[in-house]
């Protein structure tokens, strides 16, 4: 198996979040207002097949943003996949967990993980999310379960949703230290969402999706061509 490092010590890391922070950059000068940011890759898997000790940073904006049960066009996609996943809200300084809340993410794994830099440059399949601003105030208890149904039935679920991703407050500390490493600050109020908390589930047109964490809320969303 091959050593792991942190992820600002590889090449590919990089200069991946060059482009990636630069494109950011560019969509807030263009009137784009910043959430917060996106975690990926964080499981045992897929860090042991990228050789890195924690999950990648993307970053969030409400330019691809959907409301709650709203509609998302696939076309054109390659391979959509959606990601139910927790949204940790960061505290006052832009440290700790202010609260949690129910997240979908809708992605287009076009590319294989490896191929590093191309997938950080493109925000890492990022095409839209669907986040509830509203936040549980912590302290929560552990574990926290998740559910996940299309078209009303139950097509995947977890009695324990950070088992996957990690607990919510190492996943805080990770990614502001990790953005750190970029000269980048987190901010009172912007959101991580966690990566996904069930394995990536494959998506198509005419489905209704709904991401339900257990004693936090849940959105849903529509998939259309």
């Amino acid at each position: 198996m091959a050593e792991r490092r942190d992820p600002w010590d590889v090449p590919a890391v990089v200069a991946g979040m060059a482009t990636l922070l630069a494109r950011r950059a560019e969509l807030l000068d263009g009137g784009a207002t910043p959430i917060g940011w996106k975690l990926a890759f964080g499981t045992e898997v897929a860090m042991s097949k990228l050789g890195t000790t924690g999950p990648l940073v993307g970053f969030l904006t409400d330019a691809t943003l959907l409301a709650d049960g709203a509609e998302c066009s696939v076309a054109g996609w390659t391979a959509p996949k959606l990601e139910p996943e927790i949204a940790i809200h960061l505290g006052a300084g832009g440290e700790g967990v202010a609260g949690i809340s129910a997240a979908i993410e809708l992605a287009d794994a076009d590319l294989p993980p490896t191929e590093t830099e191309t997938v950080l440059a493109g925000d890492i399949y990022h095409r839209a999310v669907v986040l509830d601003r509203d936040a549980v105030p912590t302290p929560l208890s552990h574990p926290i379960a998740a559910r996940i149904e299309r078209d009303g039935e139950e097509i995947a679920a977890t009695a324990d949703a950070e088992a996957e991703v990690r607990r919510i407050e190492d996943l805080a500390a990770w990614t502001v230290d990790y953005l750190r490493h970029f000269d980048v600050e987190t901010a009172a109020g912007e959101v991580i969402i966690s990566g996904a908390v069930v394995p990536l589930l494959d998506i198509a047109p005419g489905q209704h999706l709904k991401n339900r964490i257990e004693g936090v809320g849940e959105l849903s969303v529509y998939i259309t061509t």
